[in-house]
């Protein structure tokens, strides 16, 4: 299985209310699902690094599950982002294309190099999940597979869709779904909700997951950093999966029943 965007259009075809927020450089649609018209918003991100497209596909079999779950639909109005990084997931799973000019610009500055299995970043070669507004730091200076923050914060296209997806639905909770560790992060800085650890202990119990603190570049300048200093509220970062990115397929079953279990358990906690 080939799980590139055009895979992850072909999963779309099911869900009504989606819509695109916008276009990446690589003209490829960023998409919001929303299920359910409730006084709650609750937004849900996933795949903001190219080796972490199976995070896309465990939301999206999650809210295939959620969309018979009328019971929250009353309450809850939730969006969905399960691809925020659509240019670095073909980047990642396709390679280069030197027919595509954002493309050959990469090639100019970063060399001739096979990139799949190895980028993380989006076509402009910054790591999305360091271009927050969050204690940002550049993390490095220039365009990079991975870890490059931008020249400044939310330089990025897709950071900017998120950020104002955010300020529009001001959302009461907030999960970003990444690979790998089975691990679930809640703080930033001490500025998180009050009540998010014991919230995220409750949430790793239902799955086996570890409550952690993240350290070193995993400590700032990512999309729940940015949501907690700006909002306050409850937000987690949800490592899904074990091993090294990209996590075999096999895992699949396994990470969309986790993120089915994570998001009912955190939904259930507002």
């Amino acid at each position: 299985m080939k799980y590139d965007f055009d895979y992850f259009c072909s999963q779309l075809d099911e869900f009504e209310n989606k819509l695109s927020l916008g276009k990446t450089i690589m003209k490829n649609d960023i998409y919001c699902i929303k299920i359910g018209n409730g006084e709650t918003p609750v937004l849900l991100t996933a795949a903001y690094h190219g080796l972490e497209y199976l995070t896309a596909y465990a939301l999206i079999g999650f809210l295939k599950k959620y969309m018979t779950l009328k019971e929250y639909h009353d309450k809850i109005s939730l969006y969905a982002v399960p691809m925020v990084n659509p240019d670095g997931i073909d980047i990642a799973i396709n390679g280069i294309n030197p027919k595509k000019l954002m493309h050959r610009i990469l090639v100019k500055n970063l060399g001739i190099i096979d990139y799949t299995k190895l980028w993380q970043s989006n076509a402009f070669g910054v790591d999305i999940n360091h271009n927050f507004d969050a204690e940002w730091n550049s993390l490095g200076k220039e365009p990079s597979y991975t870890k490059y923050g931008g020249e400044y914060p939310c330089s990025e296209i897709e950071t900017n869709i998120i950020v104002k997806l955010m300020e529009k639905i001001k959302p009461e909770l907030f999960l970003a779904f990444h690979s790998q560790g089975k691990e679930i992060y809640y703080d930033f800085n001490g500025m998180e909700n009050k009540s998010a650890e014991a919230a995220a202990e409750r949430i790793a119990e239902k799955c086996g997951y570890t409550v952690a603190k993240p350290t070193g570049t995993a400590a700032f300048g990512g999309a729940k950093d940015f949501f907690i200093k700006k909002y306050h509220k409850k937000a987690f970062t949800v490592e899904l999966g074990e091993g090294k990115n990209p996590l075999s397929d096999f895992q699949l079953y396994d990470m969309t029943r986790d993120t089915e279990t994570i998001c009912l358990a955190a939904i259930d906690e507002i």
